[in-house]
């Protein structure tokens, strides 16, 4: 139980209800709390991504790939489909040891992956507690902050969802870098304390890339940080200032050892971009920056995906509503210019914010807005909202009950938000009430019909994809491949046909068409054209398995057999290699 000689002068904590609870218990209250609204998951199955990176990753089904986890994309399963995934090339290690670990102990039985997952969101809860603590100095608000950022219903899509646990992992990681940094800094801790900061960060640069703004968190913290013992009258003073900063230059050095090998195993990748000019996409930031600031301040209607037209149409209404986030962003650095720790908060959600809306640079507009890369930006905002709410110019009473029925209605948020992980075909159904126009939701929606059995209801559903994205390859393909899978092969071929049109360059994936189209025309005794496709295919992709054998089929239909012979020695010859990279794996 607190005493009053331990309770600060903020006007929340001299309340009778801070007296009797106490921040610390309150914070594991919460905890206890938000872990009771998310136990409703422990009943819900693998989803989406959950299949391709942790049911169908050969590397995390043994100790023995440890090495392998440290040179290969988190996606191991390769495959000329994958460019539809829209993926940039996901280098984190940590985050697949961690799955390893996981599927080690656990293997593929639920709901230890919930659990887990779980545990790693209240673990950042406390850390987010003693943050707050080491920065804003005041009990009250920071306990504040752990319960924003344990209820907020914008962490659903982090800890509901398996593979999401890369966000909760270079959560906790930051946050344990910076702990022991300060300690380190501040309170003159050992230098144990510094090394163990450079481990953290290391560990969370290979959880996520998001981790690449930790320096210039450091940086900004230093920068900051009030040091009684250098001021600005005192000889050699500001090169003690500047001294500081040297502090940051190994967490730079981490980063760029990250770069450097994930270029040298996977060269330069930077996604598939919005499609035409990437640069044309960072006008549209903004507006990106007001649909998460939105969801974090106003989270009553978060989805998988959102509204295209959220981010990507300047209305009169986003316009100004951008101009008063600067506006507020100028007004709370001036209205605190004697609080550092909180000037401190704005430059670090400033700074977290970049990679999230560089996903305008990297990803397609269907892809750009997602939940789950607010798990650590709320951090800072959490402390923020805290700090306004314990204002010591608010009157207590007020501050007590505006506090607790936000809480409440941001528990009861994540409660409700929880059943939408329940299944694939549960959690594209709410997205598209939410984002009924969007592309990649149909899509999607229309795969987890499917698998359902739901035909008829899925075709519908790629139907849909077709007619909003009329130039979609990948659409087209979607839609043709389940045609196809019912017999319905002369309607499969021409969305393939379409595909074909809308996919003009020698990638992959248009080797992939040709070789589907051919199939087809195999099927249907059209051996000429068959080969024709597959020539086209083999010049894009000539070590791809099953091309070679299938042109020989296409060779032996027409009678030129030898040609047929050679094809099919080319294939033992791709196969032998296939099956000695597979042994090279496993030994």
């Amino acid at each position: 139980m607190s005493t009053p000689s331990r309770i600060p002068s903020s006007r929340l904590a001299r309340s009778r209800i801070a007296f009797h609870i106490g921040p610390e218990r309150a914070v594991l209250y919460g905890a206890v709390l938000a872990a009771l609204a998310y136990c409703q998951d422990v009943r819900y199955d693998f989803i989406l991504d959950d299949v391709p990176l942790i049911l169908m990753n050969e590397t995390i089904t043994s100790w023995h790939n440890w090495k392998r986890v440290f040179v290969t994309h988190i996606a191991s399963v390769k495959s000329p489909v994958v460019p539809l995934a829209v993926m940039a090339v996901h280098y984190r290690p940590v985050y697949i040891l961690w799955q390893m670990l996981n599927e080690q102990i656990f293997g593929a039985v639920l709901p230890w992956w919930h659990v887990t997952s779980l545990l790693l969101h209240v673990g950042v809860i406390f850390l987010v507690y003693q943050v707050g603590l080491k920065l804003l100095k005041e009990r009250w608000t920071a306990a504040l902050a752990a319960l924003l950022f344990a209820f907020h219903p914008i962490h659903v899509e982090s800890v509901s969802y398996v593979t999401a646990s890369t966000d909760l992992l270079v959560t906790l990681f930051a946050l344990l870098a910076f702990l022991a940094y300060a300690q380190f800094r501040e309170d003159g801790g050992a230098r144990g304390y510094y090394f163990a900061s450079i481990v953290a960060a290391s560990l969370a640069m290979l959880s996520k890339e998001t981790a690449v703004m930790f320096p210039c968190l450091l940086v900004a913290y230093e920068a900051l940080r009030e040091i009684p013992s250098a001021t600005p009258q005192e000889p050699g003073s500001t090169r003690r200032i500047w001294a500081r900063f040297a502090w940051t230059l190994p967490f730079f050095a981490v980063v760029a050892a990250y770069t450097a090998l994930r270029t040298l195993l996977f060269g330069l990748n930077a996604g598939p971009g919005p499609g035409g000019n990437r640069l044309a996409a960072l006008v549209d930031i903004p507006l990106v920056l007001i649909v998460y600031l939105r969801n974090l301040f106003w989270p009553l209607r978060l989805s998988f995906f959102y509204p295209v037209e959220w981010a990507t149409q300047w209305t009169l209404v986003k316009g100004a509503a951008f101009i008063v986030v600067v506006a507020a962003a100028v007004f709370l650095w001036n209205f605190y210019r004697d609080r550092p720790g909180l000037r401190l908060q704005l430059l670090w959600a400033a700074i977290l914010f970049v990679p999230a809306l560089l996903g305008a640079y990297t990803f397609v507009r269907e892809d750009w807005v997602h939940d789950r890369h607010m798990y650590l930006v709320s951090v800072p905002i959490c402390f923020i909202a805290a700090a306004l709410l314990t204002d010591r110019r608010l009157p207590r009473q007020a501050s007590v009950v505006v506090s607790s029925v936000i809480l409440a209605v941001l528990l009861v948020g994540t409660a409700i938000q929880v059943p939408r992980f329940k299944d694939d075909a549960t959690i594209y159904a709410t997205a598209l009430r939410v984002a009924p126009t969007n592309v990649l939701a149909h899509n999607d929606y229309a795969w987890a019909l499917w698998m359902y059995g739901r035909h008829e209801e899925g075709l519908r559903e790629f139907r849909i994809a077709t007619d909003l994205s009329p130039r979609s390859a990948e659409s087209h393909y979607a839609y043709g491949s389940a045609l196809s899978e019912i017999g319905r092969d002369a309607e499969a071929a021409a969305e393939y046909e379409r595909a074909l049109q809308w996919s003009p360059g020698p990638t992959p994936f248009r080797a992939f068409l040709l070789s589907e189209i051919a199939e087809i025309e195999l099927k249907n005794s059209q051996a000429g054209a068959a080969a024709a496709h597959l020539h086209e295919a083999l010049q894009i992709a000539p070590q791809m398995v099953n091309y070679h054998a299938m042109l020989a089929e296409a060779l032996n239909l027409q009678g030129r057999t030898a040609e047929a012979e050679e094809q099919m020695r080319l294939e033992a010859g791709i196969r032998d290699h296939i099956v000695r990279e597979q042994r090279a794996f496993h030994e």
